[in-house]
């Protein structure tokens, strides 16, 4: 049984951020689930170009509002709590927050599981997961 209290979290090595953005990583590939769990939060202003290469993900707004923008197609998704997104084909994307806006806030679930300090690349990806950790 894995327990994670996110108060034990803030300030360490899981309590990852960038310009525009900050996630806390509950679960994360050592912990064996194959797969990881953030509590992410896009800043107001912020307009993230994110593209995972190498990793598959599903957002759940649980608050704040904003949008996701596919680039490929033009395409414009209006995020809201209770909306899920999940670029499932490697999706070159845009997650934008209003100036005026509230943070949008998301549990995220990623596959393979982020190792739990990674940050964005100049591309927009995490790097490939490094080798598969497994619990004692």
């Amino acid at each position: 049984m894995i327990i994670t209290d996110k108060a034990d979290l803030i300030g360490g090595p899981r309590d990852a951020q960038g310009p525009g953005w900050t996630s806390l990583r509950l679960l994360v590939r050592s912990d064996a689930m194959g797969f990881s769990m953030t509590e992410t939060r896009v800043l107001p202003g912020a307009c993230l170009r994110l593209h995972y290469k190498h990793h598959v993900e599903a957002c759940y707004c649980i608050a704040g509002a904003g949008q996701v923008a596919e680039l490929q197609s033009g395409k414009v998704h209006e995020i809201k709590a209770g909306v899920l997104y999940a670029p499932d084909a490697h999706d070159l994307h845009e997650v934008r927050v209003p100036d005026d806006g509230e943070a949008l806030h998301l549990i995220c679930v990623f596959s393979p599981g982020l190792e739990g300090d990674e940050v964005h690349g100049p591309d927009g990806s995490y790097p490939p997961a490094r080798d598969q950790s497994s619990r004692p």
